[in-house]
């Protein structure tokens, strides 16, 4: 995927992380970074899915 696949502003978090230049960190700085990324992953994730479970619940309420 490249920058352009995402419709977010240039300055935003994940964009800035996306232009990083990632060959010039060392192997373990790199395993670092990908636990950090699986772990903002799943909190992602659980958020989503939260969000989710409140839409649910609002929707049925009202129906």
């Amino acid at each position: 995927m490249t920058n352009s696949d995402f419709d977010l502003p240039k300055k935003s978090p994940v964009m800035v992380m996306r232009a990083e230049d990632v060959s010039v960190h060392s192997v373990e700085l790199l395993k670092i970074r990908l636990q950090m990324l699986k772990a903002e992953i799943n909190r992602t994730d659980q958020e989503n899915v939260d969000k989710g479970n409140a839409k649910q619940s609002v929707e049925s309420y009202f129906k």
